[in-house]
């Protein structure tokens, strides 16, 4: 008898948050195929956990907002996983700067529909904030410098045999180098880099570029070297 007694209320815990255990397993799987992008993928993700794990109390409320939230973080995730770009797609310094602030007033609009608070939630957001700032202070600092990462570079085009080489500096800063190998490798990597926004003049010749931002533009340059007919290196800075 006390076994069953047991079974009966974790079933209905399991079936009361169901809804949390949804939101939470698109926004993770949202999360991980953009995790060629670290930085962009803990903040696309976390506003959702935070808001699941420790500040919804009611199912309504929980999950009207949550759904909002997960919603939010399709639109940092989703043209990331797909390699889209443009004007359209929040640059890396809108997801650190402006993501954890409209995320902090949606989890407040939510807590005050289900007149609860969420203490945890909240010092959580508030470190999500914090950290942003930081973050996009970092990014800024780097953008400054010419370093643009590798967004939108990596993982490069299937069907090529793709290295990533060591790190390497010079007079003009340091660069990643990644080398393809495979059937016309520099002109699939040049359509690559073409379907995912690379169409701005760079550097020189040998460079290309993208924008991505709704108010605060980030630009990402890639250097495409041809070695052989079989063989292409993609630079970037770091």
């Amino acid at each position: 008898m006390s076994d069953e007694s047991a079974v009966v209320p974790l079933q209905e815990r399991l079936s009361r948050n169901l809804w949390r255990v949804l939101l939470i397993a698109v926004t993770v799987a949202m999360a991980a195929f953009a995790w060629h992008d670290p930085v962009v993928a803990v903040f696309g993700a976390a506003p959702v956990l935070v808001w699941c794990l420790g500040m919804a109390r009611t199912e309504q409320a929980g999950l009207v907002y949550g759904v909002i939230l997960v919603a939010l973080a399709a639109w940092i995730l989703l043209p990331r996983d797909l390699g889209l770009s443009g004007n359209w797609v929040p640059s890396v310094f809108e997801v650190c700067l402006f993501l954890p602030v409209v995320s902090a007033l949606i989890c407040a609009l939510g807590l005050r529909a289900q007149r609860s608070g969420g203490c945890a939630g909240a010092v959580g957001l508030a470190a999500l904030i914090v950290v942003g700032f930081l973050m996009a202070g970092s990014t800024v600092l780097d953008y400054a410098e010419g370093y643009t990462r590798n967004e939108g570079v990596w993982p490069g085009p299937s069907g090529l045999r793709v290295v990533e080489r060591e790190a390497g500096c010079g007079s003009g800063g340091c660069t990643r180098t990644m080398e393809a190998t495979g059937d016309r490798a520099a002109e699939r990597m040049r359509d690559y880099l073409d379907s995912r926004g690379f169409t701005a003049p760079g550097y020189n010749k040998e460079w290309t570029c993208r924008i991505d931002g709704l108010l605060l533009e980030y630009k990402v340059c890639a250097g495409i070297k041809e070695i052989s007919p079989t063989t292409v290196q993609v630079s970037w800075l770091i």
